[in-house]
């Protein structure tokens, strides 16, 4: 796009001079219009919102200094030239104050006009780039929102998540406040009944999203409650409640919340349902500590009778029991998964038998068990991102389907088999999603190069965590993020160095590199030879 200008100044012959004499077009600007006094400037400014503005100061009806006033009063932000026969220091002040890009006295040579237009020029060009690259984030941020907090409220489950830059970042840009509040973890599990031979591995997504559906409609008469996970069969919910309630009555308050939900869970959807309620914990340093003794109450409600409300009383004298589930290995299948990493999914898989294997192989029923589970929590995210495990595996009934299971080796072929293509089809999905996201990363790269660039620094621009801005770096461009970098780098590296320009410390320091041996290092690596023997 061409940069617009016009030349306000009441001398005709400085007039006719700039028309005729500037090459306005080999600086990649268009000359829209002319004035001869500050207010037709004004006129013509309104009417064409040019982005550079050439002008006198000393005019008719209207000055120079007058005209640019009124022209920043209006929220004109166009790059300003003063070319004036006269020397004032009022006028020169004025100039500052108004941000005038240059103050050239008349007669200027037309050298000195094009040295100055290049400035100008390349000051709005990189504006511009600047301008487009905020309307590019705000884009990918209105897009993100939605993933971002997910990731927030899922991380603080994590222990050392609350200390990152990401959590302190995003909180504020969500207005969230953690401060002076105690947290407790609910976990919400409900049963569907195992006896239904037609059982498919739609049917869990479905009775999820009902599930999920009576949260989410809670949720917004409960300000103090958000949705911190989903998992096979298990709603993860995280209540705060404000440090002015007296520290004895808080675990009492979270319990009457728990029985709310389940519930209501209870009576629409007509499941069972348990309620485990971490114990309440008065930092959001320590939510993972909460979130922990939830999952073991869980864990161990089979040996607690009837009793379905389980809470930390219900702990003493159990010991430091680790959770039966291996929750932790089933997410990260999940996870490889869904966002498509196709050559992790097998070795997320041996990992978790090799887990089994060490704690001792588990009968077939646990196996069968866990592959449910698994099953369960796949088909709920897969739910979640608008596919059916159907249209990948028509005809699936995951229960008579691991009848034919009988060791730990069929458990890891069976899941194998199941999730290594519904990783293939998220490849192809997450490829198209994510290209958006990708491009503006390419183009930032390109245009900030020589700066420090780490995978960090543009994951805090568009408020994705590190880790999933570089899964679907890789899954878009089959590079990794780093690799990418170097190549932008070693491409431009090249180009400095063929002009003869520039020395071999100059080159590295353009494209980012401050020691040089680690410049020639990557140079040899990516060029096959040294940056001294180049050309």
């Amino acid at each position: 796009m061409k940069i617009r200008a016009v030349i306000v100044d009441d001398d005709m012959t400085t007039l006719y001079g700039l028309q005729r004499s500037v090459p306005w077009g080999e600086f990649g600007i268009e000359l829209v219009g002319v004035a001869m006094n500050g207010q037709e400037g004004l006129d013509l400014i309104e009417l064409h919102r040019p982005d550079l503005i050439l002008t006198d100061v000393y005019m008719p009806v209207m000055n120079g200094i007058q005209m640019l006033e009124a022209m920043r009063a209006r929220k004109h932000t166009a790059v300003a030239i003063i070319l004036s026969g006269y020397e004032d220091f009022k006028v020169a002040q004025a100039a500052l104050k108004l941000q005038v890009f240059n103050y050239m006295s008349k007669p200027a040579t037309l050298g000195e006009i094009g040295e100055v237009l290049r400035g100008a020029v390349e000051q709005i060009r990189s504006k511009r780039s600047s301008e487009q690259e905020e309307r590019e984030l705000r884009e990918l941020l209105d897009i993100h929102l939605p993933e971002t907090r997910k990731q927030l409220f899922k991380g603080l489950l994590e222990p050392g998540f609350s200390e990152t830059a990401f959590f302190t970042k995003v909180s504020r840009r969500l207005k969230l406040d953690f401060a002076r509040q105690y947290f407790a973890v609910i976990m919400l599990e409900y049963a569907v009944t195992r006896e239904r031979a037609d059982y498919k591995a739609s049917d869990l997504p479905k009775f999820t999203y009902g599930v999920k559906n009576i949260v989410e409609e809670m949720n917004r008469t409960r300000p103090g409650v958000q949705l911190a996970d989903m998992q096979s069969r298990v709603i993860v919910l995280l209540v705060s409640v404000p440090a002015e309630v007296r520290k004895e009555f808080v675990l009492s308050r979270v319990k009457q919340t728990a029985r709310e939900y389940a519930d209501n869970i209870r009576s629409f959807l007509k499941l069972q349902v348990w309620a485990a309620v971490g114990k309440p914990v008065d930092s959001v340093q320590q939510i993972p500590v909460s979130y922990r003794e939830a999952g073991l109450l869980l864990a161990d409600k089979d040996a607690m009778g009837d009793a379905w409300l389980l809470s930390e009383d219900e702990l003493q004298g159990r010991g430091n029991r680790a959770m039966r589930r291996p929750l932790d290995h089933y997410q990260k299948i999940v996870e490889a998964v869904v966002q498509g990493q196709v050559e992790w999914v097998p070795e997320r898989i041996r990992e978790l038998t090799e887990l089994l294997l060490e704690q001792g192989a588990p009968g077939i029923g646990t196996l069968r068990d866990m592959a449910i589970d698994l099953m369960g929590m796949l088909a709920i995210s897969l739910y979640e991102s608008g596919v059916q495990m159907e249209t990948i595996h028509p005809g699936l009934y995951v229960y008579k389907d691991i009848e034919r299971m009988t060791s730990l080796r069929d458990f890891e072929a069976w899941l194998t088999e199941m999730t290594v293509p519904v990783a293939e089809v998220m490849s192809s999905r997450g490829t198209h999603k994510h290209r958006k996201t990708v491009d503006f990363i390419k183009r930032y790269v390109q245009q900030h190069y020589a700066e420090d660039l780490t995978l960090d620094v543009i994951a805090d621009k568009v408020y994705l965590t590190r880790n999933y801005l570089s899964q679907i770096f890789k899954q878009v461009t089959g590079d990794n993020y780093n690799q990418y970098l170097t190549q932008v780098r070693m491409e431009k590296a090249k180009e400095l160095m063929a002009s003869g320009k520039y020395k071999l410390y100059e080159v590295a320091l353009l494209v980012g590199y401050k020691n040089n041996a680690y410049f020639s290092q990557q140079f040899k690596r990516y060029w096959g030879c040294n940056p001294s023997e180049f050309g």
